[in-house]
């Protein structure tokens, strides 16, 4: 039978309906107690009728011939006259074991039709169900992605009614004819009634549409950038929806009208293709709202401290310092000899015309206060670029701030702080407040890193590409140099390669050592672990710019999104509720493992920033915290991180863990020959020769927690030569299915078969010594204790990637994977995170459910929730999974001396 063109499944929804319909046959029941000469006249005749039904694709019909035929032919064998039939039985002997064949063939096909059948059948039910509860849910506002969806999918007859300025709508607006402007001034303060602004309508398409608004599903009303629940009594969107719902008595509207949440900008980020043209945000740089970037209002002058001059503030041992520390050449002036102040975070914002006039004031300047902005989604803005301000000089004769002291580590700026040169006078000395009038018509600068970049700690590495995370191997070392380090995007592991030689190594050989210097080497006392005092928490709180929320006691803490952060921030809450992780930090038992002589390192820079952000995240004091000074760290590394452009959560959970694991890694690093396979007897003994020579180069916690082995078996084509080894790896990246929904078990499936190198991937076979094709599998040989599974959700379609949006069922607690292993784990997982992916390759967003050993968490940026598991259980967006299979630990937060 033919796999293609059969016909649709009709006589049952499952097997059990189908044998049941086999059974329930007079025929059949007829023949039990017929005579052999009457029964193989009906097995003759079904059997024909078996083979036409097979003939035309009918599986359920031939299904059900082939059960009757094998019921017959039971008969047949107990008829009454058998004894003198027994040639019958002999003939239909082979018959019957054919029939039985064909019947479990059938049986199996139909099995996964039904399977599939029944599983769209809940899901469109489900689809329903949900659209009901969407379309339940609306009651006073909209999102840009729902109205979207409204409009081009599910074909809602919606009136738009766009409230911006004439100007503003002229420049651009929504590409529908479902749009009509009725500007905020059209009453000219005459009160919003139905009436007047039928009568103030000179648009005569307008003003059609707007008399037959009761005709409308839906009217969604916006203007620049509003949110529904920000609305005063008095705001125009709210006097047009009063006039038109709750007021007039002749119309009556199917649905009370709806307010477009995050208005006409929120619109444009997602949907700019929608639009008659692009627009430019034009907000006041003081107005950012929640999901833009907002930046210091101070600017830090970097000079060194000079080793042989004291202060009173007498350095901790291994303090764990702020990212943005003002360095004072103190020759030039006395020491003052008074205690710094306590540095109070504010929690409201100061006009800039207020912070001005006190700046001419007082002789000290102000600590620019912390903006609080009320919560509200958090959405990549990509309409706006913005300012990069310029600080003005200072008076000279301005005191020094107080502003805590806490050395340790060279300071380095924001990652958006301008650099101001250090000149011989003292007012280079002091930090200066922004002057936000300072170029106020250059408001379309692109904000880029400073281009000097010889004051910062800067490692020589090269920029990640923009959001692919379809890339085999990143770079990310300058292409200049001759040893580069690369990543496999397939599994998270880093190789060496010398690229004069164009080969794979396995260490830089000594006498060749990579000639770029870290310029900062942090002085560690590895005798005594960090332990927070009460100035230095503060200073922490104040450069992660970390907000209190009165209404949040003790929950978790988001992180703001940046600008397109949103990618970091899932990876970093992610690995945060790795608790035995997380502890490891807290405790401070990282201090000791700090290696500073690594070339691949930072000199403990990234740890050091990470335990400042794992203690903001975990102390349970904030509502969130603005990851800056990190998200500057990773940049000086990355240069793709120190912008505001979109990036993969995946590349850049594989170059954080490295990081991590450089700045920890206490191995030696000996020189050790490439490992063949031959020379060993047993795959065994050549997995534990890999994974001792692969742990003599590498030794750290990440190593411990989140690395396995894979086995790779690479058969050439041209003589069969089968050859095995064995590669660390950090993450496992697997293809999905094209189907509407699969299991993870699918995808694993999918990740072991085999796959063909042809063409550039040809290379030279080690047995036969021609470049062949070769077909090689990846098998896992031992999972790590932290499994993470990356889903490959986009792919190359022609000109242009496409994401897969197929809903991946995956187990969440109690899972044995000893099956997806050749070496038994001992332990079973469990699932804590799940990284989200939602939009396209062009506009997307993340999120991360989390979970802390009692309770799921579902993180969005700053916001976090209390999530179900049924969310989970549900969820179409999951592109990262991380499997523990160690048990939640309680939390140790440091000790807080004062």
């Amino acid at each position: 039978m033919t796999t293609t063109n059969k016909i649709d499944l009709y006589l049952a929804n499952n097997l059990e309906e189908l044998n049941k319909r086999a059974d329930d046959n007079p025929s059949i029941q007829k023949a039990k107690s017929s005579s052999c000469a009457q029964i193989t006249h009906v097995i003759e005749t079904i059997w024909a009728e078996a083979k036409k039904a097979e003939l035309i694709n009918d599986e359920e019909r031939a299904y059900v011939l082939y059960m009757r035929l094998f019921a017959c032919f039971t008969a047949l064998k107990q008829a009454k006259d058998i004894a003198n039939n027994q040639s019958s039985v002999q003939y239909y002997q082979k018959g019957a074991l054919l029939w039985w064949e064909k019947a479990d063939q059938l049986s199996a096909s139909l099995k996964t039709r039904y399977d599939a059948k029944n599983a769209a059948k809940i899901e469109e039910e489900r689809k329903i169900q949900a659209a009901i509860d969407e379309e339940a849910s609306l009651e006073k506002s909209i999102s840009p992605k729902l109205l979207y969806k409204y409009l081009n999918e599910l074909k809602k007859n919606i009136l738009l009614i766009d409230m911006r300025s004439t100007t503003d709508y002229d420049q651009s607006h929504m590409r529908t004819s479902a749009c009509i402007h009725t500007p905020a001034d059209l009453m000219n303060g005459k009160g919003w009634t139905s009436w007047g602004v039928e009568s103030a309508l000179t648009d005569q398409n307008a003003c059609t549409k707007f008399k037959q608004r009761a005709t409308y599903d839906y009217i969604v009303l916006f203007d620049d950038d509003s949110y529904e629940n920000n609305l005063k009594a008095g705001h125009c969107l709210m006097g047009l929806k009063q006039a038109i719902f709750s007021f007039d008595r002749d119309v009556k509207l199917k649905h009370e009208p709806l307010i477009l949440d995050g208005g006409y900008e929120d619109w444009m980020t997602y949907y700019p293709g929608e639009n008659t043209a692009p627009l430019i945000s034009r907000k006041p740089f003081g107005e950012l709202r929640s999901f833009e970037v907002s930046y210091p209002d101070d600017v830090y002058v970097l000079e060194e401290v000079p080793a042989d001059v004291t202060t009173n503030a007498q350095p901790e041992a291994a303090t764990i310092t702020s990212a943005i520390v003002p360095q004072i050449d103190r020759t030039r002036k006395p020491i003052n000899s008074q205690k710094p102040e306590s540095n109070i975070i504010e929690s409201e914002e100061l006009p800039i015309q207020q912070i001005e006039e006190e700046q001419q004031q007082q002789p000290t300047p102000i600590i620019p206060s912390v903006i609080v902005v009320k919560e509200q989604p958090e959405i990549p803005d990509r309409s706006m670029k913005p300012i990069q301000p310029i600080g003005p000089t200072s008076p000279v004769n301005q005191e020094l701030p107080n502003i805590p002291i806490v050395p340790d580590i060279a300071a380095h700026p924001s990652s958006v702080t301008p650099i101001i040169s250090n000149t011989t006078n003292i007012s280079s000395e002091i930090p200066k407040l922004i002057d936000k009038n300072v170029n106020k018509n250059d408001s379309n600068r692109e904000n880029v890193p400073p281009t000097d970049v010889s004051k910062f700690p800067t490692l020589n590495r090269g920029t990640l590409p923009i959001y692919r995370p379809f890339n085999r191997t990143v770079p990310i070392n300058n292409t200049d140099e001759q040893y580069r380090k690369k990543f496999d995007a397939v599994t998270g592991r880093k190789v060496i390669i010398d690229t004069k030689s164009n080969r794979y190594i396995t260490d830089i050989p000594e006498n060749e050592t990579n000639k770029t210097p870290i310029h900062i080497t942090p002085s560690v006392n590895r005798d005594t672990k960090p332990i927070l005092t009460q100035q230095t928490r503060q200073q922490i709180a104040y450069d992660y710019r970390a907000i209190t929320d009165n209404l949040q006691v003790n929950g978790p803490t988001g992180l703001k999104n940046l600008g397109n952060s949103c990618y970091m921030n899932s990876i970093i809450q992610s690995l945060s509720f790795n608790l035995k992780l997380t502890n490891y930090f807290l405790s401070g038992d990282f201090n000791k493992d700090i290696n500073t002589k690594n070339k691949f390192g930072s000199g403990g820079l990234v740890v050091k920033e990470w335990f400042k952000l794992i203690y903001l995240l975990w102390c349970q004091q904030y509502s969130y915290v603005a990851p800056q000074p990190f998200k500057y760290v990773v940049g000086t590394l990355q240069k793709a991180y120190l912008g505001t452009q979109q990036q993969d959560a995946h590349e850049f959970l594989v170059f954080l863990l490295d990081a991590l694991h450089e700045d920890l890694n206490q191995a030696t690093r000996p020189r050790i020959e490439e490992l063949k396979s031959e020379n060993f007897k047993t795959d065994r003994q050549l997995a534990e020769a890999s994974k001792k020579s692969f742990l003599s180069h590498n030794k750290s916690i990440i190593i411990d927690l989140f690395y396995g082995l894979f086995k790779s078996t690479t058969i050439c084509l041209l003589c069969s030569y089968n050859s095995i080894r064995f590669d660390a790896f950090a993450m496992i990246s697997v293809p999905i299915p094209r189907v509407r929904q699969c299991s993870l078990d699918d995808c694993l499936d999918l990740f072991r078969e085999f796959e063909y190198l042809r063409g550039d991937e040809r290379y030279e076979c080690s047995n036969c010594k021609r470049v062949s094709e070769k077909k090689r599998r990846l098998d896992i040989w031992e999972l790590p204790k932290i499994f993470i599974v990356h889903f490959k959700r986009f792919r190359l379609q022609q000109t242009h990637y496409i994401k897969n949006e197929t809903l991946i069922r995956y187990p969440i607690s109690n899972i044995d994977f000893s099956h997806w292993s050749q070496t038994p784990s001992p332990s079973k997982y469990s699932l804590v995170a799940v990284v989200n992916h939602y939009g396209s390759m062009n506009s997307g967003h993340y999120t991360s459910f989390c979970n802390d050993g009692k309770q799921w968490y579902y993180c969005n940026d700053h916001a976090i929730r209390v999530a179900e598991k049924s969310e989970l259980e549900h969820n179409v967006h999951a592109y990262l999974l991380f499997y523990s299979s160690l048990p939640q630990q309680q939390l140790r937060l440091p000790s807080i001396s004062n």
